[in-house]
């Protein structure tokens, strides 16, 4: 699939100021902190958040450090607020009530480490609801390094270390590239390198459900300073830039149950409530097709774990419920999950019923 990297312009090419360098202060109960990008406007920048670009004077009210609203530089930190991620009603059960436990703890994704919430299911309620079908699949291919990395994920929140400046003052870094972080770091330590695309609400409820997470690399660090560090970019599948941002390596990365498995066409899909709602793609697009990420609403505290397959429907009305296609999990966090579509007999769209296999 190809990438491209976005809001580059070359007027970006300046000196990061000099508070953005600094480790950032925590922000007060329901706000984070957002790293302005290169071509980023308050007016961007609030679509990412809130999805509608007409709301950006409610990013300059919490930041009076903005004298200007067309005075923003990358490197720059914004309070934005936090929306509630509070799960679409009856997170962890079906439309039906039938709650979807895991039969075994799943693997902690990236979300885990960059604040997922929590909220697994208590063991006394798990003796009352059943597991998700149990399935036994011939496996045909591992899931690979690259195509694991580029899935992706969507997370509660922004995580705090950010990249603020390149050595040289460019734009984009690549691999073997230096930038500097804001904060200090133990030299050797290694992180992966991400970039908070937007917020992605729930096709259904409007909820926020968290960021989409774009997966660009990896970081080494190189020096220690008393408020930043200097990181060396390896192994990028994308340019970073400033206002990209550092999460831990995922002790996780391809997973040997993580296996892609064959093409198989479910003929008919029994009655009931769905077991999730896709809810986004990789691009952001409504439509998503064969071999294409998409994400949907569901996550270990449901019984979702990697390799796990779905069927993809929709509820047409007076057609009833019509085979869409079939996809299979990649990563799974706690109450979200990132899946590669392995079948797709028309296009995919958000808001698209799963069924678990």
């Amino acid at each position: 699939m190809k990438k491209t990297t976005r809001g580059v312009v070359a007027s970006a090419l300046f000196a990061v100021p000099l508070f953005a360098a600094s480790a950032f202060a925590a922000e007060p109960p329901g706000f984070e902190t957002y790293v302005v990008r290169p071509g980023d406007t308050l007016s961007r920048i609030a679509g990412r958040v809130f999805g509608d670009g007409k709301r950006w004077p409610e990013i300059l009210k919490e930041n009076p450090q903005v004298t200007n609203a067309n005075k923003i530089y990358p490197g720059d930190s914004l309070r934005v607020p936090v929306l509630t991620t509070a799960a679409p009603a009856g997170e962890g059960t079906s439309a039906a009530g039938a709650s979807l436990a895991p039969s075994a703890p799943g693997p902690a994704a990236d979300q885990s480490a960059i604040g997922a919430g929590a909220g697994a299911t208590s063991g006394a309620e798990a003796e009352l609801v059943p597991d998700l079908p149990v399935e036994t699949v011939r496996s045909v291919a591992v899931v690979s390094p690259g195509l694991y990395r580029s899935a992706g994920y969507i997370a509660d929140n922004l995580p705090a270390l950010a990249i603020v400046a390149s050595e040289d003052d460019r734009v984009l870094v690549a691999t073997d590239d230096a930038a500097i972080v804001n904060a200090p770091l133990s030299p050797g330590s290694r992180f992966t390198v991400v970039r908070a695309d937007r917020r992605i609400f729930h096709p259904q409820t409007g909820c926020c459900i968290g960021w989409l997470i774009r997966v660009l690399g990896t970081a080494e660090v190189t020096c220690r300073g008393e408020l930043t560090s200097t990181v060396v970019l390896r192994g990028m599948r994308d340019a970073a830039s400033i206002g990209d941002y550092l999460v831990p390596l995922d002790p996780n990365d391809v997973l040997e149950e993580n296996a892609l498995s064959g093409k198989v066409r479910q003929q008919c899909i029994p009655p009931g409530a769905g077991d999730g709602v896709i809810v986004a793609f990789d691009e952001d697009h409504l439509m998503g097709i064969e071999q294409e990420f998409a994400y949907f609403d569901r996550g270990t505290a449901s019984g979702v774990t990697p390799g796990r397959r779905f069927t993809i429907y929709r509820d047409t009305g007076r057609r009833g419920l019509v085979h869409v296609g079939e996809l299979q999990v990649l990563r799974a966090g706690e109450s979200t999950a990132t899946a590669l579509i392995t079948t797709s007999i028309q296009e995919v769209q958000v808001g698209d019923l799963l069924r678990a296999r």
